[in-house]
C-alpha cells in the first residue's frame, strides 16, 4: 500500500503552540560581586519538629562574594530582628563589613 501526499505541507498552529517553550529565567544578578559583604541573601525556614534546644526555625545567611555561610537557630519568627540586627553590628564593628543589600 503505497501513500502519495497531494497538495502543499502547512505547519500546524495547534502543533507549533504544544511545542512552545518558555524562555529560561535567570537565577540571579549577571555579575557576581567580589566585595564581601556588599549583597547576602537571607532564607527563614522552619521545621515540623523543635530541636532539643526548643528551636522550629531556621535562618541561613549567604554572601554572595565569599559564599560564607552563617545559620542562626530561632524559637519564634519573631526572633529574627533580634538575633539578625546583632549579627550585622558585630559584622561591621569586628570586621568592617556593611551589608549593602539583602
Amino acid at each position: 500500500m503505497k501513500l502519495k501526499i497531494k497538495g502543499k505541507m502547512e505547519n500546524c498552529e495547534n502543533g507549533a503552540i504544544g511545542k512552545k517553550r518558555q524562555k529560561n529565567v535567570p537565577k540571579g544578578p549577571k555579575e557576581k560581586l567580589t566585595k564581601p559583604g556588599y549583597r547576602m541573601y537571607i532564607d527563614l525556614t522552619s521545621s515540623k519538629y523543635i530541636s532539643t534546644g526548643g528551636s522550629k526555625y531556621w535562618l541561613l545567611a549567604v554572601d554572595e562574594a565569599t559564599h560564607m555561610k552563617f545559620s542562626m537557630f530561632l524559637k519564634h519568627k519573631s526572633e529574627v530582628k533580634e538575633s539578625f540586627v546583632p549579627f550585622l553590628k558585630e559584622l561591621r564593628h569586628t570586621y568592617g563589613i556593611k551589608i549593602e543589600h539583602m
